[in-house]
């Protein structure tokens, strides 16, 4: 027995005039066209909705059809800001970079999930099980996990010091000039750049 579905699409087709019929197997293969680039795209990394808006609107897509698109893939799964929020923040933890730096990282990107840097912790909060394999503080078997699970933003600003300049701390006043203009580039706030200055690895450990 037919496909109900099918039959009527079939009976349509045949009802159509040879434009309208062109007209209608345009729009199924530009919009096959723009499913193919979405997924090329998503592929190749995380893309946040705006960029993947922006990528298929300058390859000529429909603007109506692209944001059913969107809506059909965040609800699919196969895009989502949050994730490539989380992903890009653990990302530049790993690079040592700071709030500022991860924050001009975000908007970037166009993503609009974390409206300011001091929102950063709270995401990273709220996001625990994503963030775990990286926290940069000891937790005890006793302590609150939910409190327990904040970066160490002084730590790394340290780590990203004694890489670049070594484990001495600064007494010379240009080699201090020096190393806080490399930590205010990594994006740490004013005060932990500051307070890196004070800290080898051993001091850290013991603060």
């Amino acid at each position: 027995m037919p496909d109900p579905k099918s039959l009527l699409e079939t009976i349509e087709n045949q009802l159509m005039t040879d434009e309208q019929r062109q007209a209608y197997h345009d729009k199924l293969k530009s919009e096959s066209y723009m499913r193919w680039l979405a997924f090329y795209y998503l592929g190749r990394r995380e893309q946040s909705k705006k960029e993947l808006r922006d990528k298929l609107l300058a390859k000529g897509c429909d603007a109506a059809a692209i944001e059913a698109l969107l809506t059909e893939f965040e609800a699919e799964g196969y895009q989502s800001d949050e994730r490539m929020t989380s992903a890009l923040i653990k990302e530049g933890i790993g690079k040592q970079h700071g709030t500022q730096r991860i924050f001009q990282t975000l908007k970037k990107h166009g993503l609009t999930t974390v409206r300011s840097v001091s929102a950063i912790n709270a995401w990273i909060e709220m996001h625990n099980d994503f963030f775990e394999d990286l926290l940069l503080n000891d937790i005890e078997s006793d302590t609150d996990l939910a409190e327990a699970y904040e970066v160490d933003w002084l730590a790394q600003a340290v780590a990203a010091r004694v890489r670049k300049y070594g484990d001495a701390i600064p007494t010379e006043p240009k080699e201090k000039a020096r190393q806080l203009r490399f930590l205010q580039y990594r994006g740490f706030a004013a005060d932990v750049c500051f307070d890196a200055l004070k800290y080898d690895l051993t001091t850290l450990a013991n603060r």
